[in-house]
């Protein structure tokens, strides 16, 4: 593994990973556990271990999870972020919970009365019978059936609109786009996002995902300047408009070759150092 012999004294990933839906599992995921043996903290934020698409009908309903291989959970420094906000689409209850070594979390515990005073009593009650092993695999069954289909839509007709993924999503409700094949400057996130808007859908310019500590790196010359975030969370009809507003754009590029598309990009790109990064 690239992190291993590194002298880091933490690593902090999601897993499965937004922006790029894609997840660490099996022997790679054991071997980044294994760190926390040797010196290294690792935390790991699973909100999204239950958007998992299988191919294999039989499959439905597992999900994935780095508590599979911790050895003792008092002595690996394994750190589990989890809740409600995500799996059961609880984002309002505010209620999650840390698996890790017991006394970080007594300080975790211990700190979050002192900021806010903990977690809402009532909410964290009414969640007990939602973690019910036989409820839980219902609910991972029905949420993958669910997303799996949205994402194959959503997917097929990127197809059809010639955009291309990289690497189709594993997990979360999240697609990576890559725009390098379309004209400048609809090829870049911001551009694109722009004229988007326009057509009222949303998307996410992949620079914002960029992590750039000490902002060493000009965001316009990212390697995510190129990319967007999709997201097919929504319901199935406000897919399908999103969808018929990036065909918009794309065919009215077309027609026009371009003119006067991407203007506040233009103006933003005016205030770098080195125009040649754009």
């Amino acid at each position: 593994m690239d992190i291993r012999n590194q002298g880091l004294a933490v690593v902090l990933a999601s897993n499965p990973r937004n922006p790029t839906g894609q997840v660490i599992r099996g022997d790679d995921l054991e071997e980044l556990v294994s760190l926390s043996r040797e010196g290294t903290t690792i935390i790991l934020d699973e909100f999204y271990s239950w958007y998992i698409y299988p191919e294999r009908e039989s499959d439905l309903g597992k999900s994935v999870s780095s508590a599979k291989y911790v050895e003792d959970v008092n002595e690996d420094a394994t750190v589990i972020i989890d809740g409600l906000t995500k799996n059961w689409r609880l984002p309002g209850w505010r209620v999650c919970w840390v698996i890790g070594p017991k006394n970080l979390v007594t300080a975790l515990s211990q700190s979050g009365s002192f900021l806010d005073g903990g977690a809402n009593h009532p909410l964290q009650l009414a969640a007990i019978p939602l973690l019910d092993p036989k409820h839980a695999l219902q609910e991972r069954i029905a949420l993958q059936k669910h997303f799996k289909a949205k994402r194959d839509h959503v997917l097929a007709r990127l197809k059809e609109l010639h955009l291309d993924v990289d690497v189709p999503p594993q997990s979360t409700f999240y697609i990576w786009l890559n725009l390098e094949k379309l004209p400048a400057p609809l090829n870049n996130g911001l551009t694109f996002f722009e004229e988007l808007l326009k057509e009222k859908t949303i998307v996410i310019p992949g620079i914002f995902f960029d992590i750039n500590p000490s902002h060493r790196r000009n965001l316009f010359n990212s390697p995510c300047h190129h990319y967007v975030r999709l997201s097919f969370g929504p319901p199935m009809e406000d897919l399908k408009m999103g969808l018929d507003a990036i065909e918009r754009v794309l065919k009215h590029a077309k027609k026009t070759g371009m003119k006067d598309f991407g203007e506040g990009y233009v103006k933003a790109a005016e205030n770098i150092d080195d125009p040649a990064q754009v």
